[in-house]
């Protein structure tokens, strides 16, 4: 039985992951693929997207072939050790403890690790359960928070080689060195601090994690709706004040830094950028999502089903 593929999306906050994800995982769909698309911070833009309602833990339908979670993070410490203290009053009086909310602060990747162990729950076929699903996508955290969770598995192997804990730590991290299974996306935005984050994780995620990354995605590239002779007029227009020449000129100046961010990330990576579209419209529809996924379908050929 061929077992699911695993793709983390990540990106500085605001550069549009969720959205990214959500077209990945309707083009997965697409394919004929079964899919799971699970959320992992409190944005809730998921369901708004898919037009799903509440999300929980439990995956429940959204679309043909896509199925949504919402796993978050304070949730699963507490369902963790509600699980371990059977009893009510004894499991409240331990999670309102101050005491108790400082160590699990404190505590070296407590969160990533439940969160993780649920992935596998869903990624392992035997692991507690057969898998139903072809692909778990992780609609993931913001990057550094994202390369903590990645990072977690060899942390608690290391403090914990034995054991239920250590085991988990282990699968983990061979679902994370499986290239053929466990890849990593990171969404950026034409803009100075977006992309340069998007080195500096690239850099991490290759080289300390070791992981597989896609093509970087670029989200929100806006057109080039002028000819060269055009561009030549309005840069040359004696009537820079009007309201047209003042929207076409700035139009201009955001394509010329889209084009030097794109050209910054080819010269400093060894895969060029995947660039989606600026989207006008004030709320995307499921049509923006299939279109957005068709555009998405590149990455997938480093990533074969």
């Amino acid at each position: 039985m061929k077992q699911p593929q695993v793709f983390f999306v990540t990106g500085k906050g605001g550069v549009g992951k969720t959205t990214v994800a959500a077209s990945l995982a309707v083009h997965l769909a697409d394919e004929g693929r079964r899919v799971l698309i699970v959320e992992t911070d409190h944005g809730g833009q998921l369901a708004d997207l898919l037009g799903a309602g509440d999300l929980s833990a439990e995956p429940k339908p959204v679309a043909p072939r896509v199925a949504a979670a919402r796993l978050l993070p304070r949730a699963l410490v507490e369902d963790y050790f509600r699980g371990l203290l059977r009893l009510p009053f004894l499991a409240n009086r331990l999670l309102n403890s101050r005491s108790f909310n400082a160590l699990t602060a404190a505590a070296p990747g407590v969160a990533e690790f439940l969160l993780l162990q649920k992935i596998l729950e869903w990624a392992e076929p035997g692991w507690r359960s057969r898998s139903r699903y072809d692909v778990v996508l992780i609609d993931g955290p913001a990057t550094g928070h994202a390369l903590k969770l990645l990072g977690t598995p060899r942390t608690i192997a290391s403090l914990v080689p034995a054991g239920p804990i250590g085991a988990v730590a282990r699968g983990a991290l061979a679902l994370l060195a499986d290239h053929t299974r466990t890849h990593v996306l990171v969404v950026t935005l034409p803009e100075e601090l977006a992309v340069t984050e998007t080195l500096e994780a690239y850099d991490a995620l290759r080289n300390d994690l070791a992981v597989d990354v896609l093509r970087p995605v670029i989200n929100r590239i806006y057109p080039r709706r002028f000819s060269v002779h055009e561009v030549e007029q309005l840069l040359a227009s004696d009537e820079r004040d009007h309201p047209l020449v003042i929207a076409a000129q700035y139009q201009l100046a955001r394509r010329r830094d889209t084009e030097r961010h794109i050209q910054r990330l080819r010269r400093h990576l060894p895969q060029s950028p995947l660039s989606l579209p600026m989207v006008f419209d004030q709320q995307l529809s499921a049509a923006h999502l299939h279109r957005l996924g068709e555009t998405l379908a590149p990455l997938l050929e480093t990533a074969p089903a």
